[in-house]
Order: C-alpha cells, then sequence, then structure tokens
C-alpha cells in the first residue's frame, strides 16, 4: 500500500486562508501606525511653525521704537505715507490694498534704529548702525509655487535716520505655515493696559499703544489622511477663520508683547 505524503488540497487552503489573514492584519497595523505618524509629525509641524512665528514677531516688537543714543532726542521722520512722525509701529486691518497679502490678514509695521556695535538686525537679518533705520512689516502671504500653504513674511526697509522716502524693499518668507494674523492694540499708560482695541478704530492715538496682542493660526506643511478640518477657529479682534475642509491639522496660538522701548511716552 502506498503511503501519502505532503497536505491535502484543504490542509494547503486553511494554510493560505490563515496565511492571508495575518498578512492582512500586518498591513493593517502598519497603514494605522502610518496615520498615526502623520498626525503626530503635521501637529508638531503646527506647534512649531507657531513657536517660530512667535520669535520673530515677539523680537520685532521688543526692538520697536529702540533709539541708540540716549543723549540725542529721539525723532523718526515722517515715512512715505506709511509712518507719521515719531511713530514706531502701525497695523493694518485685514489688509485688502496690498497684493502680496493675504485678504483679511492684519500686517505689523515696526520702525527702529540700529545699534552702535551692530547687535541689531533686520527680520532679514541685515546688520544696522546707529545712522541706519530699518522699518520692517511683517504680514501674512504667498511664499511662491513650491510652498502649498501661506506663510508668515518679512518686507524690509533700511536707511539714513533722516530719510523720508521708503527705499526698494527686500522681503522673504521667515516661516511657512501660518495662515492668519490677526492684532488688537492694547492702550494705556506708563504703568497699565487700559483697554484692547482694534486697529480699526478711527480714534486710535498711537502714542498710547503701549501693547500688542495677536493670534497665530499656523497648519502643518502636509495633509494628515482622515483628518478633514472644517472648524471654525477663535483668533483675536473677534475674528474667527473656518478652515477649508482640507487634511491638515491647525491650532492657534496667542500673545501680548509690551512695546518696551516707548512705554514712557
Amino acid at each position: 500500500m502506498i503511503k501519502q505524503r505532503g497536505l491535502s488540497l484543504v490542509e494547503l487552503m486553511i494554510a493560505m486562508a490563515l496565511g492571508l489573514i495575518l498578512t492582512l492584519g500586518v498591513i493593517r497595523i502598519f497603514i494605522s501606525s502610518k496615520q498615526t505618524y502623520t498626525v503626530v509629525t503635521s501637529q508638531s509641524q503646527a506647534q512649531e511653525n507657531a513657536r517660530v512665528a512667535r520669535h520673530f514677531l515677539g523680537r520685532a516688537l521688543r526692538h520697536a521704537g529702540y533709539w541708540d543714543d540716549p543723549t540725542v532726542v529721539r525723532e523718526f521722520p515722517v515715512l512715505g505715507g506709511l509712518l507719521d512722525k515719531n511713530e514706531v509701529i502701525t497695523v493694518a486691518d485685514n489688509d485688502s490694498t496690498n497684493s502680496n497679502i493675504v485678504d483679511g490678514t492684519d500686517s505689523i509695521v515696526v520702525r527702529f534704529n540700529g545699534a552702535a556695535n551692530g547687535s541689531l538686525t533686520t527680520c532679514l537679518g541685515e546688520s544696522l548702525d546707529e545712522t541706519q533705520i530699518a522699518v520692517n512689516r511683517y504680514y501674512i502671504g504667498d511664499a511662491g509655487a513650491s510652498t502649498q500653504v501661506p506663510s508668515l513674511m518679512c518686507e524690509s526697509y533700511v536707511m539714513g535716520v533722516a530719510a523720508t522716502v521708503l527705499p526698494a524693499p527686500t522681503r522673504q518668507p521667515l516661516i511657512t505655515g501660518v495662515e492668519n494674523l490677526q492684532v488688537e492694540l492694547g492702550l494705556g499708560d506708563q504703568t497699565s493696559i487700559r483697554e484692547y482695541a482694534s486697529p480699526s478704530a478711527a480714534s486710535i492715538d498711537w502714542g498710547t499703544v503701549k501693547s500688542l496682542r495677536y493670534a497665530l493660526l499656523t497648519t502643518s506643511n502636509q495633509n494628515a489622511a482622515g483628518q478633514e478640518d472644517t472648524r471654525t477657529y477663535t483668533l483675536v479682534d473677534g475674528e474667527t477663520v473656518t478652515a477649508s475642509g482640507d487634511n491638515r491639522i491647525r491650532q492657534v496660538q496667542r500673545d501680548s508683547v509690551y512695546l518696551r522701548n516707548f512705554r514712557s511716552q
């Protein structure tokens, strides 16, 4: 009698079915792990974008109004319709007049004197001495065709201390993944902030602006699969933004900065 060896057809089919189930399980675990990794990476990107943007804006606002020589009366001239005499900061509310700026977002302009030791720089890293003035504009704009999300941009002007005409600007993105910027003005005196007001208020006395409170809406630089975003985000100045329904991770970051170089005015 001949003995049979090997697997029967039924045994082979059972083995194949078990192998297929195990393979599907491994694939499912891999896909789930990849999705989790993408979400965590996107959350980290949004947080890092906010951290870097806050660093740039905080440093810029603390420089506003700086004058290097305390023995010389500080005098900033009227500048090309952008800044009045001795005005060192201004905010455009929901600026739609500048084609470089994303509609519905605010922009911030700061002015300051350089330092004799060259320790102060523009937002683009150019060192200034005490004979120069820098005017930096921060806004939300398109960083170029290679980027899919808006960026925090900087437009920098460098001129002599008595210049009254803006030279040609130099501009570049500071950090990608910043979709919106909204600002409120802290009005008060040398010791306290009395109220926060919208930059669009008709009666703003810029000499009483002692701080800025702002909110940034940041986003990840990549999509997070399965995380469709249609939420409405609340910023400051009563502004809300509803996401477009894409698959990016977003978050709102807020900060308040005292304008220390002219709180004594």
